[in-house]
């Protein structure tokens, strides 16, 4: 059975509509406890960290639509699972300084889509100062 270039694209098409109907978890769930930090700090983690590593993620378009939302995501679950803002615990300023230390290799794909986000040189040394 051979099929045409027109009856391939249709089932592509088929698919991408199917995958619309896969539920996915892109809630934010209440806040339990704040993080406590200087403003300049707290400016910066909101605006840098906040988006996958809190429950005030602020879903973007793309996040509603597969299979781009199923990357969104799986980033987002993973982010909060290793360190949530929202769910604050002091033990967790240790995993801050190691990944501030290896920034430019943290979440490449988030920088490049959001370039604004990135902590300026005086952000990076308050949040240094802060964690130790």
């Amino acid at each position: 059975m051979t099929f045409s270039f027109k009856s391939f694209i249709s089932w592509a098409f088929l698919l991408i509509m199917l995958m619309q109907f896969i539920p996915l978890n892109r809630i934010n769930p209440p806040i339990v406890s704040d993080i406590h930090a200087p403003d300049l700090v707290k400016k910066g983690l909101k605006r840098s960290c906040y988006d996958c590593h809190s429950n005030e993620t602020r879903w973007p378009d793309f996040a509603y639509i597969a299979p781009a939302s199923w990357l969104a995501s799986n980033i987002v679950a993973s982010g909060r699972t290793a360190l949530n803002f929202s769910v604050w615990n002091h033990k967790k300023l240790a995993k801050i300084r190691k990944v501030i230390s290896d920034m430019p290799a943290h979440q490449q794909l988030y920088y490049l889509w959001k370039p604004d986000a990135k902590l300026t040189v005086t952000e990076t040394r308050a949040l240094q100062e802060w964690t130790n």
